[in-house]
């Protein structure tokens, strides 16, 4: 099978970005060919805002591009991540035109909100679900900026009334229940949507968790409950619980651990390190704590997690009440609370007679759920899918065609 890749590169890392190198790699790993389509938005220069602007409602470029690859390679189907900012949702439009089968994974909420995550003043944020996005103006969502939160709620807009992505798309992936719900409130038809979870693309092993210290993974900001795990671990501190943490990562509130390291000798901030070093951190931890207080679609730390064997404590949000089962994968408690974060992971340290089962529920799940070859046989179900699809419509359109033609001469 023949696949063009599709994606646009975040100015920062982030997991679209590895999703699409894990999927893309994996494809070519199994003898498939894979047109790597890609941009980057660290070219963006502040010259070219205006152009980029633009570009975000609809893409000439993007268009006429993709139309030369299609003519150039045949591809038996298109498969997109991220057209945001550069490729704009104009590519569905050329894929559309040359009827090729088009594929797209959702993995934030950008179609009906400007920030991605919902997530604002610190809480999730459903103000634009389901209605004209001008609260995300207003509230200047898309990185505090006015003119750009007006960019990104009119391509929004445009492309509701266009129907890009309800009409232009054969099949959508999306990694979650929680995800797919959303979108469909959000206008995104349900018969569209299938669910592909998000995978760990080697598999690192279970390990035996004996180090006896909880561990937090992920980029040192807000949104990811940064400052819930902070003041749990003064709360914890302050009742003379002192809960080993080792915090991995950084970010804009990279601070915020520096002083929590330096103020509790039982806290270690290791920074950003290596991947097969986070397999290793985490493996031997007691458990994972996941604070988010944004929606996430299937963050690969909670499939790492499971990897290896670990139990997470997350907060009941998104889709971690999809991977987390109370008393069997982890324990959940409400979003933002640090004092239940507190009392959880107590409990779940002084239930350590529990936890060699816990982690063989974890690994049994990630084995069941998560691997590269399960991914690599939905995908390919979900290409055979799209191409069916994109089959059936094209034979409805002949008809129709035809139809025409018939009624056309009769007149005559």
């Amino acid at each position: 099978m023949k696949i063009v890749s599709i994606h646009n590169y975040y100015q920062v890392r982030g997991g679209e970005d590895q999703l699409f190198e894990d999927e893309a790699s994996l494809l070519e790993s199994k003898g498939h060919e894979v047109i790597w389509h890609t941009a980057s938005s660290d070219s963006i220069k502040k010259s070219q805002l205006a152009s980029v602007a633009l570009n975000t409602l609809w893409s000439r470029k993007s268009y006429y591009e993709l139309i030369e690859l299609i003519q150039l390679h045949r591809p038996d189907v298109i498969h997109s991540v991220n057209t945001f900012p550069l490729f704009s949702p104009s590519i569905f439009h050329a894929a559309r035109k040359l009827n090729v089968p088009l594929v797209a994974t959702i993995q934030n909420y950008r179609y009906f909100c400007a920030q991605a995550m919902c997530f604002r003043n610190g809480k999730a944020c459903e103000a634009c679900l389901g209605k004209i996005p001008w609260r995300a103006i207003t509230n200047r969502c898309y990185k505090g900026s006015i003119i750009g939160s007006t960019v990104v709620a009119s391509m929004q807009m445009i492309h509701r009334k266009l129907r890009s992505w309800q009409n232009y798309i054969d099949v959508i992936c999306v990694a979650s229940d929680f995800s797919k719900s959303k979108l469909v409130k959000a206008g995104i038809p349900e018969e569209r949507m299938i669910i592909k979870p998000n995978f760990a693309p080697n598999d690192p092993g279970q390990r035996t968790g004996r180090g006896g210290y909880a561990v937090f993974v992920g980029r040192l900001a807000n949104e990811k409950g940064l400052n819930t795990l902070v003041d749990a671990w003064r709360m914890l501190a302050h009742r003379g619980s002192k809960i080993p943490l080792k915090i991995v990562g950084d970010g804009p509130d990279a601070d915020v651990v520096r002083g929590l390291a330096s103020e509790l000798e039982h806290v270690e901030w290791l920074g950003r390190i290596p991947n097969q070093q986070v397999y290793d951190v985490v493996g031997e931890a007691s458990c994972l704590v996941f604070p988010s207080t944004g929606y996430e679609s299937l963050p690969k730390t909670l499939i790492e997690s499971m990897a290896v064997g670990t139990p997470v404590i997350g907060a009941a949000i998104g889709s971690l009440t999809e991977v987390v089962t109370p008393g069997k994968t982890g324990s959940v408690f409400p979003v933002g609370d640090s004092e239940a974060l507190a009392i959880a992971a107590i409990d779940f340290f002084e239930k350590s007679d529990e936890h060699p089962m816990m982690r063989q529920a974890c690994r049994d799940q990630f084995v069941g759920r998560f691997t590269a070859e399960s991914n690599y046989y939905q995908l390919i179900q979900i290409y055979k899918e799209a191409i069916r699809r994109r089959r059936e419509a094209s034979k409805r359109t002949d008809i129709a065609n035809e139809s025409g033609v018939e009624n056309f001469k009769l007149a005559e």
